[in-house]
């Protein structure tokens, strides 16, 4: 039965990227799914930790006075370990050398964390080699300033690494995304099975209440999940199809007068542009990277 297929079959995605409904047809239309637009977060607070007093009251003027940002100053990585997670930065600049516990340990720390897991870090750092070694690009962190530094360029400085970290990460978005389009295009042939199941079962025993249900749930999924993975041809087909079988479930009349052979033949043509889909799909699909 093509319950039990329904029942099998498990989609590789994520739950969150395909949207779920129970039994929908039940009530009135509700409002259309809804993809959320990812917007780049906005530089606002910064927090700085450095052990000297002066490079302190420097960063922090340059930075309120001229960039216009929230700024809260540390002069220990123990005071900003007490004093992050209540102040929420979406920046954290840390001097590299400081006594006790360094940047790098701090860095470290900040990270254990929960609320300042993803929080952006850049290093100060009065040591060009340090500057310039490719040890810091292993912690992940933005940058690293040299000192001394012209106060009236830090905000700017501050701006064009954040830019670039708001591009890598809007880049690495858009890989997460087509690696998941790709994987519900190899899903596209086991999704159509499952309807073809469905649709056959019904031409060959007649018009069943739950097999039809379980058909509209398929292809309500299949109108929404396609529409946001970019695949508006098939988003269309689909949705014709569960207009149709919407109404089948909804009419006071069951079972219905017309012959369940049609949705064989709806079905069969859902299934075309869903192959279309793919391949199209597989062509858009990025090199590998080398």
């Amino acid at each position: 039965m093509a319950e039990e297929a329904l029942g099998r079959y498990r989609p590789r995605l994520p739950a969150c990227a395909l949207p779920q409904a129970e039994r929908p047809w039940a009530g009135s239309d509700g409002p259309a799914s809804r993809g959320r637009k990812l917007s780049d977060r906005t530089l606002s607070r910064i927090l700085v930790v450095d052990d000297d007093a002066d490079i302190r009251a420097m960063a922090a003027l340059a930075l309120i006075g001229l960039g216009g940002y929230t700024v809260e100053v540390c002069s220990s990585a123990r005071e900003a370990l007490q004093r992050a997670p209540s102040f929420g930065p979406d920046l954290i600049i840390l001097d590299v050398m400081m006594p006790g516990r360094d940047g790098v340990d701090a860095l470290k720390a900040l990270r254990q964390i929960d609320a300042l897991r993803q929080t952006p870090m850049l290093f100060l750092t009065a040591s060009r080699e340090l500057a310039e070694s490719p040890h810091y690009k292993e912690l992940d962190v933005l940058g690293v300033i040299a000192k001394p530094f012209d106060p009236s360029d830090l905000p700017s400085a501050i701006e064009t690494l954040w830019g670039q970290h708001q591009r890598r990460k809007t880049d690495a978005h858009a890989r997460e995304f087509e690696a998941l389009r790709q994987t519900y295009a190899e899903e596209l042939a086991q999704k159509i099975r499952v309807m073809q199941t469905a649709a056959i079962t019904l031409a060959n025993a007649g018009w069943d209440r739950p097999t039809v249900e379980s058909l509209y749930l398929l292809v309500h999924r299949m109108a929404g999940s396609s529409g946001l993975y970019r695949m508006q041809a098939l988003s269309r087909a689909a949705g014709a199809l569960e207009g149709i079988v919407k109404r089948l479930l909804s009419d006071a009349l069951w079972p219905p007068a017309t012959s369940p052979l049609e949705l064989v033949t709806l079905v069969k043509a859902v299934g075309q542009t869903a192959r279309n889909e793919a391949r199209l799909a597989r062509q858009e699909a990025p090199p590998p990277d080398r």
